[in-house]
């Protein structure tokens, strides 16, 4: 199988490398730095996202655009910004009946996702979306990991199960393509709250009580955004959830460790972290119905907190959960 990941960041690079694993796959690192790519011809490495590791002999670089035409399935590892402008140059060169895997998280204006966004833009359908808990590091040690596959035919999920065999990736599945994409948004709001949370009490009982009504309002969330509500207990739910709020690696959980020790600077503007999650707290708030509102004590202290640029985000206990 000829895969082209779109990306040599860090997670496309470690996606890149592990797909590798399987020999039976011809995998191929785009990226428009030219030097980048000769560094990963070269000397099997990637400095840049990982200073102390080898890639995999089996994984290649180019900046040849008409490289892209052998590729049967292309995985898109972009910052979600700039992924319409970069197929819309791109689709020229796509093979007939290319399978495109989604693997960048975002949401665009009133809640349009990425994949919904290649469909009506750029005019493929034959999109799939795979999400889940992984680290990019984690993955660089091939480190068993369980992602989601959002999908619609069985042709494309007997493609990618073909392309993971022997790997160290796992895949469990749905058909709610839209709600897996929602999902990868959603748990960072979540996981910001988890780690304010742990910053200002530092206690399993009390962590583990918002995460409990966290998952409660996903769920909430996730169905008035029009995602099934099953998805949740998928990987790219509760796996992802649990990761991202818990682990230092997260980003999210950091910013919330820092609001939760007073180190929040309301120049928020300035943090590209802090204004991907203002501008999906945002948006969420204005797509939600004025009942579903009122379900979401958690998700409307956080919103009340950047609208209003607090400095300090204070909980009442009694209101979250009683």
């Amino acid at each position: 199988m000829n895969i082209l990941v779109l990306g040599a960041g860090t997670f496309g690079t470690a996606i890149a490398n592990e797909l590798s694993v399987n020999t039976k796959n011809k995998v191929v690192l785009f990226s428009r730095n030219q030097s980048k790519v000769d560094e990963i011809n070269t000397s099997n490495t990637n400095k840049s996202c990982f200073p102390n590791k080898h890639l995999s002999m089996f994984l290649s670089a180019t900046s040849d655009k008409h490289e892209i035409k052998y590729a049967d399935v292309i995985f898109i590892a972009l910052p979600s910004s700039v992924i319409i402008e970069n197929l819309n140059t791109l689709k020229l060169y796509f093979k007939e009946g290319v399978l495109l895997v989604n693997l960048s998280k975002g949401l665009f204006t009133d809640g349009v996702t990425i994949v919904e966004s290649i469909q009506t833009s750029i005019g493929i359908d034959n999109v799939v979306t795979l999400k889940g808990p992984s680290f990019a590091v984690e993955l660089m040690e091939h480190a068993e990991t369980l992602l989601t596959l959002g999908y619609k035919t069985n042709a494309q999920y007997q493609i990618m199960r073909s392309i993971i065999k022997g790997t160290a990736l796992h895949i469990d599945c749905t058909t709610d393509i839209r709600g897996v994409e929602v999902l990868s948004v959603l748990k960072n709001i979540y996981a910001l709250v988890l780690g304010v949370v742990d910053a200002k009490y530092n206690s399993p009982n009390t962590r583990f009580m918002i995460l409990t009504k966290a998952f409660s309002e996903a769920r909430i969330l996730l169905r008035s955004l029009g995602g099934a509500e099953d998805t949740l207990f998928l990987a790219c739910g509760f796996g992802d959830l649990c990761m991202t709020s818990l682990n230092d690696l997260s980003r999210n959980r950091t910013l919330g460790l820092l609001i939760g020790k007073g180190f929040f600077n309301s120049d928020y503007k300035s943090n590209s972290v802090i204004l991907e999650g203002l501008n999906a707290i945002e948006m969420f708030h204005d797509l939600m119905a004025e009942d579903v509102a009122k379900e979401l004590p958690i998700f409307n202290k956080l919103y009340n907190f950047f609208a209003n640029q607090e400095r300090e985000l204070e909980f009442k206990f009694y209101e979250l959960v009683d």
